[in-house]
């Protein structure tokens, strides 16, 4: 890393025109929020693992679980590095509307992703053959990815605002909208260990799902202003 930076730092940084210095308070306004993020979202397994346990089906559930997961998250992997591409990528013209139109494409091709799983042989191939469930693993794991389908393109449209924020410097936006993920679900997962009328893991998908709608609701609210200054430029 250090020598693939080595000709930028000596080029483009060192001719670089200067403007307004750094500070520590500057620094840490910016940065400890998104530090923030980062610690909160380790607790987003722990708390479906345990929500999982005092929900009916727990075992079946809880063996489905990592695979089931471990598979969302492959499928919503490729729409992470879209929040490192709208920061460097956000001031140069007309680059607001063209990030949006091609976060559409990743979203719409993750979306038919999802539902091909979902509702096709695939996923037969997949939770079955591939990872080895049995039928009636496969079945629950299924189900719970169904539940979940719409996290993946809603990733899509997350790391886009979430660049957005970045580059906006409202990095305290990224980290209430990780403490309000947590909260939605938990919310959700406790209903459903109250209630005990939901399988564990479709209930514990959908929980997941609509925390991170409300996730990317809270998000565009909060830079819905910044957003409409650059498509205006």
């Amino acid at each position: 890393s250090a020598l693939a930076a080595l000709p930028v730092v000596r080029t483009r940084l060192a001719t670089a025109p200067a403007g307004a210095a750094l500070t520590l308070p500057a620094f840490l306004t910016f940065y400890l929020p998104l530090v923030l993020t980062g610690m909160l979202s380790l607790f987003v397994q722990p708390i479906g693992s345990a929500a999982i346990a005092r929900m009916p089906d727990a075992l079946a559930s809880l063996a489905v679980w990592p695979v089931a997961n471990g598979f969302l998250f492959m499928i919503r992997s490729v729409a992470f590095a879209l929040n490192e591409v709208v920061v460097a990528l956000l001031d140069r013209p007309g680059a607001y509307r063209a990030l949006l139109r091609f976060t559409q494409v990743p979203a719409a091709a993750l979306l038919a992703i999802s539902l091909a799983v979902a509702f096709t042989p695939l996923s037969g191939l997949w939770f079955g053959s591939l990872s080895g469930l049995g039928p009636e693993l496969t079945a629950l794991a299924t189900l719970g990815f169904a539940w979940a389908l719409l996290m993946p393109p809603l990733d899509a449209y997350r790391n886009f605002i979430q660049g957005l924020a970045v580059f906006a410097k409202r990095t305290a936006a990224v980290s209430s909208s990780m403490i309000l993920f947590l909260a939605v679900s938990a919310a959700l997962l406790a209903f459903g260990i109250v209630t005990q009328r939901f399988t564990a893991l479709p209930m514990a998908m959908l929980a997941f799902a609509a925390a991170t709608a409300a996730q990317v609701a809270w998000l565009w609210a909060k830079v819905r202003r910044e957003a409409k200054e650059l498509a205006a430029r």
